[in-house]
């Protein structure tokens, strides 16, 4: 079982019901420096859960997920370094209970100061559809726990 750390989420339950455009979730991790060792040697994954079903009007809606750095918590679109993207997936991946695992790239990578996942809706947009996106060390197994007050 995996506990996920609130500080290293992106976004919970990020809605993309949107038109075509780029959407930077919600949560920017950062970093404290550029060029950071990530895992600290340990490999660390982008998870991403769909907890709501994407649907569109037809089959021609695409959503593309991208791991970004930038020296800004704005995470640009366009100026950032992409270090992860997922290539654009078709509503039929994305039903509900889908998860995906993208392990980040350690070896000579060099990482801007903050952390960031941009989504790309392509070609038409979603009428539904929610991701929760966070690093883990255990991109397998996981378990929510409501949130406990002592």
């Amino acid at each position: 079982m995996a506990i996920i750390d609130g500080s290293n989420a992106f976004g919970d339950a990020f809605d993309l019901d949107q038109e075509t455009g780029t959407y930077l979730m919600t949560n920017q991790i950062d970093l404290g420096a550029a060029g950071v060792n990530i895992g600290n040697g340990k490999a660390v994954y982008l998870c991403v859960h769909v907890v709501e079903a994407f649907t569109d009007g037809g089959d021609a809606a695409t959503l593309t997920i991208r791991l970004c750095s930038d020296d800004s918590a704005s995470v640009h679109a366009t100026d950032s370094t992409i270090h992860i993207d997922s290539g654009a997936m078709l509503k039929a991946a994305l039903p509900l209970g889908a998860k995906f695992a993208y392990p980040l790239p350690v070896s000579g990578t060099a990482y801007e100061r903050y952390l960031g996942v941009n989504c790309i809706v392509g070609t038409a947009g979603f009428d539904t559809g929610m991701i929760d996106a966070y690093l883990s060390t255990d991109p397998g197994t996981w378990e929510a726990f409501a949130d406990a007050s002592n």
